[in-house]
């Protein structure tokens, strides 16, 4: 009798987990995500473009989204605690990495007050810089070789754990550069009353389209990378671009 209990219950338990999928929309896919950085993240991942891209590109499955600092993203990722992360480096390190998703438009942002001019990353040199955590690593040779963990110029690097901490510090910090992506900064900055005159941009990175989803599973990552073709060639894409108001430097979709 108690061995048909066990089983009965198991059956049960089976029954309630394939009932939740089904009512879910499809498989359980937890994936990690940096904070709230509108446009591309919003209202605690229930909005926003990079949140609708990797949900529509992924419809067969039920995406569970898990926030948390910019550097932990691809850590939780190695070390198994999420199926998916969004925007990570490719490594070379047995896991399954995307297509480009996304492209940011990178600037160098300085107050029109502090009059700064600034025509190159050299340029960079003496000033404080806020950015990103992992920034350094993201940005090129050239900048890691300067706000790297090595580099000449670690001491002037401020790495901001989300992106309204960053934009926020900016705001507070006189004679700062922040090096950030132009729509974040722009959308964070007017719902803190700050509006974009008020601000010099410098376009001295090019345009970052190595941002991806690592992935756990090959299979996955095909079935996201099958997504984000549809979604290209369907027009969604642009139309999500539209939607959030965001206008990119490089075409992933080419």
């Amino acid at each position: 009798m108690r061995m048909r209990s066990v089983v009965v219950f198991l059956g049960l338990m089976f029954g309630v987990l394939v009932q939740a999928v089904a009512q879910s929309g499809g498989t359980p896919l937890k994936v990690a995500i940096a904070g709230d950085a509108p446009p591309y993240v919003i209202n605690n991942a229930t909005s926003g473009l990079e949140v609708d891209i990797v949900r529509e590109a992924l419809p067969g499955y039920s995406v569970q989204f898990e926030q948390m600092g910019f550097a932990e993203t691809a850590p939780a990722l190695e070390q198994g605690k999420v199926q998916a992360a969004v925007n990570v480096m490719k490594k070379d390190d047995g896991l399954f990495y995307s297509n480009n998703m996304i492209s940011f438009a990178n600037y160098a942002i300085t107050k029109a007050t502090d009059k700064m001019k600034i025509d190159s990353i050299a340029d960079l040199a003496g000033k404080k810089v806020i950015t990103w955590q992992g920034g350094p690593m993201d940005l090129g040779p050239e900048f890691e070789k300067m706000y790297g963990p090595n580099g000449t110029q670690r001491q002037n690097i401020i790495q901001a754990p989300t992106a309204p901490d960053l934009v926020a510090q900016f705001w507070k910090m006189k004679d700062v550069v922040a090096v950030v992506d132009m729509e974040l900064f722009k959308h964070l900055s007017n719902k803190m009353g700050h509006k974009m005159d008020q601000v010099n941009l410098f376009p001295i990175f090019v345009p970052i389209t190595d941002f991806r989803v690592g992935f756990r599973d090959q299979k996955v990552r095909d079935d996201f990378n099958s997504g984000l073709a549809k979604l290209c060639s369907s027009g969604r894409y642009q139309e999500l671009l539209k939607k959030y108001d965001v206008v990119q430097k490089e075409n992933i979709c080419k």
